[in-house]
């Protein structure tokens, strides 16, 4: 009712102004030689009450009673019009069954009669009074009685039939109407359901029509991607990442699905592993409207593969180590001490005093190899306590920036702040940790360059990030970082970074390592933090 009286108030207004406007350019066609002084304040009065009317129906719209007032006042109103102009002479007399149409549109069948009936009755009445001479005539032509029967039935009956055929397509529209409303009700239910489901899947969805424009992103999706959806609506999927749209993508149809696994690279600067399913887009006709990219997050089990594998490969080399270790120490103990005896005892030359302390120098330094072996080897004890690991973390940059060979090419930057973020840890254990990674990173910029360290709390871990400006690692290197043995610096031993894994793995922690080569290198430490 509220739309209707809104759109029928707006159309009357500007019928009456066409009236005006026909008023003044033909006075001819609605003006008779006794009434051209009725018309104009006529018209100037409809166009003041259908003002009147907007108003009402701006204050106060939901009042049903505004329909029913506007439809007595518009036959109030085309009765005078066609009195005004002529009666049967009135060019106007069809403004009745626009009255009739807006009955039955607003209200039932029977209004829509009842409406035809007053129109025809205050039609009939003004004919009679105005040929009785009750009322002054405004028509020219006089009709005998024969033909103003005639006229008279024939309106009646236009104006019965018109109310019939309106009442009966508007009640049509209505029920079609509440049909409509009912399935866009149940379209609406379904595709909140539909949403729904693809916003609580766990893993991420991505549909994009047959040219790989992305029409949509669950928030799954958005999580493991980095993306929001409202940025990457309508972009290409190969621009986001060009493994995703694979060569060949269109024979996709053929198969029931392709699937494979992609390094990601998030905005960030984060890389992920994902695991993507894809399957064809069909619509209705069984013709392909798109793809439907279905992908996992595969960066936490792809790590704990490597780590499964790193640990049984750095056990299996611990056992061995240990073994060798123990074999080869005894008899070069027993080697270095026989030379010393030699050379305390017989006289030698320059030169065989040169060999000899070349002897026992490697002799100390395989030895300290040894050691190092055997304590990597051997099973360790912790002391944990909880901690500010901000503190720790301070006090072992404080000692860094004190070697002497830390000069200005080097810089270290703090990018945390100063308040607590605590853990349970080996204090002394997580310092060494602390050291040996700024030592690496620092070893990893010969000519020099920033070392910025990152402390951040993230939900249940604490994130420490090492980050250098130095040679990087390539994807081999990166494979086997924290095994043993595999030291990329003069004079190292491989077994630190051995010893940092050993270290973070007992603090029930995980460390990564992102890095290219020679664009520097991100060791990441993560802790279990203490709420």
């Amino acid at each position: 009712m509220r739309e209707w009286l809104d759109w029928l108030t707006r159309v009357r207004l500007l019928l009456v102004a066409l009236i005006l406007a026909v008023g003044v350019v033909w006075p001819q066609y609605v003006t008779g030689p006794n009434s051209g002084h009725y018309f104009l304040p006529l018209i100037v009065f409809w166009i003041t009450l259908g003002t009147i009317h907007i108003i009402l129906l701006r204050w106060i719209p939901g009042s049903r009673w505004l329909g029913a007032m506007q439809v007595v006042s518009d036959i109030a109103m085309v009765s005078a019009l066609v009195y005004a102009t002529g009666l049967h002479d009135s060019y106007f007399l069809s403004l009745y069954l626009l009255v009739i149409v807006v009955g039955s549109i607003l209200f039932s069948r029977g209004v829509a009669f009842g409406v035809a009936a007053a129109c025809i009755t205050i039609l009939g009445t003004l004919t009679v009074l105005s040929y009785a001479g009750k009322i002054p005539r405004t028509f020219t032509s006089v009709y005998t009685t024969e033909a103003l029967r005639f006229w008279f039935l024939d309106n009646a009956f236009g104006f019965f039939a018109i109310a019939y055929l309106a009442s009966l397509l508007a009640q049509s529209l209505r029920r079609k109407g509440l049909e409509l409303e009912k399935k866009r009700e149940e379209l609406l239910e379904l595709q909140d359901f539909t949403e729904d489901i693809i916003h609580s899947m766990r893993g991420g969805l991505i549909t994009t029509d047959m040219d790989g424009r992305i029409v949509l992103l669950n928030r799954t999706g958005e999580e493991i991607l980095g993306y929001r959806f409202a940025d990457i609506r309508g972009r290409k999927l190969s621009e986001l990442n060009e493994s995703f749209w694979l060569p060949g993508l269109p024979d996709v149809s053929d198969r029931l699905s392709l699937r494979r696994e992609v390094e990601f690279r998030m905005p960030d600067g984060q890389q992920r592993y994902l695991g993507i399913s894809i399957s064809p887009l069909r619509s209705r006709d069984n013709e392909r409207s798109g793809y439907v990219f279905n992908f996992q997050d595969l960066t936490d089990f792809r790590r704990l593969e490597n780590e499964v594998a790193t640990k049984e490969r750095m056990a299996a080399l611990g056992r061995l180590s240990a073994a060798i270790a123990h074999e080869i120490r005894q008899p070069l103990t027993a080697m270095a001490g026989a030379v010393k005896e030699l050379a305390r005892l017989a006289p030698l030359e320059e030169d065989q005093l040169h060999l000899v302390s070349i002897v026992s120098r490697e002799s100390e330094r395989l030895n300290h190899i040894i050691t190092d072996f055997l304590n990597y080897s051997r099973e360790k004890t912790y002391e944990f306590a909880e901690a500010n690991v901000a503190e720790l973390l301070n006090e072992t940059l404080t000692l860094m920036e004190k070697k002497p060979e830390i000069g200005a090419k080097y810089q270290i930057a703090r990018n945390y702040n100063g308040h607590e973020m605590r853990a349970r840890v080996d204090s002394s254990k997580i310092k060494q940790v602390f050291w040996n990674l700024c030592d690496n990173a620092l070893r990893a910029m010969p000519d020099g360059g920033t070392l910025t360290v990152g402390l951040e709390e993230r939900p249940f871990w604490l994130r420490i990030a090492f980050r250098d400006t130095g040679i990087g690692l390539d994807a081999k290197q990166r494979a086997k970082i924290f095994e043993p043995l595999q030291s990329g610096f003069p004079g190292g031993t491989g077994l630190g970074l051995s010893i940092v894994y050993q270290i973070v793995h007992a603090h029930n922690g995980r460390i990564s390592v992102i890095s290219q080569k020679d664009r520097g290198a991100e060791f990441i430490v993560e802790l279990p933090r203490v709420a």
